[in-house]
């Protein structure tokens, strides 16, 4: 039977005191303070390229809606024309003269994830005539098609996100008739 020598010394408890405790706490808090800082910055990049994302499919459909119609560009995006009248969403009350996209069942945009988050117009300052020839590519000689001058049109697009100040302008030239 063993029994307990009294003039033998405990050996101390192993263990953590309160102040290494508090000290590993502290550390701790400073590292999720700095991950819950980069959080907002995060979000905010990922949001921008959400529009990126939506702004390139959105310009690149629109732009080919103008191809499979064959449209006159120089005439038929302007203001107030038979063809935007006619076949495009009217002006949606914004002061920049913006329009929604055609979301409705059956649409063409019934599909396009947050659509109602989207606006577009085409940017009427850039819509002119352009000839490749002497002003875009210092060529003296005139860009020809056939015998006759090839005639372009500069068009840009231009899609804007509701509620925010994010715009994204896409030019493409498209050929006159």
């Amino acid at each position: 039977m063993a029994t307990a020598c009294p003039n033998r010394k405990q050996a101390p408890e192993s263990g953590m005191t309160l102040l290494e405790v508090l000290i590993a706490m502290f550390i701790f808090l400073i590292g999720i303070v700095g991950v819950l800082a980069v959080v907002p910055t995060g979000v905010n990049a990922a949001s921008l390229v959400i529009f990126q994302d939506a702004a390139i499919h959105l310009s690149s459909s629109k732009f080919a809606e103008f191809r499979r119609d064959e449209i006159n560009a120089a005439v038929d995006l302007q203001d107030g024309s038979a063809y935007l009248s006619n076949y495009h969403e009217p002006h949606n009350g914004s002061a920049e003269k913006f329009r929604n996209f055609a979301s409705g069942p059956g649409q063409r945009y019934e599909h396009f994830d947050e659509i109602q988050r989207y606006e577009w117009k085409v940017d009427q300052d850039q819509l002119r005539a352009v000839n490749l020839g002497e002003d875009e590519l210092k060529n003296p000689a005139p860009v020809e098609s056939g015998g006759a001058p090839l005639l372009l049109t500069r068009v840009t697009v231009v899609i804007h996100m509701k509620g925010t100040s994010r715009y994204m302008r896409f030019t493409q030239y498209m050929l006159g008739k």
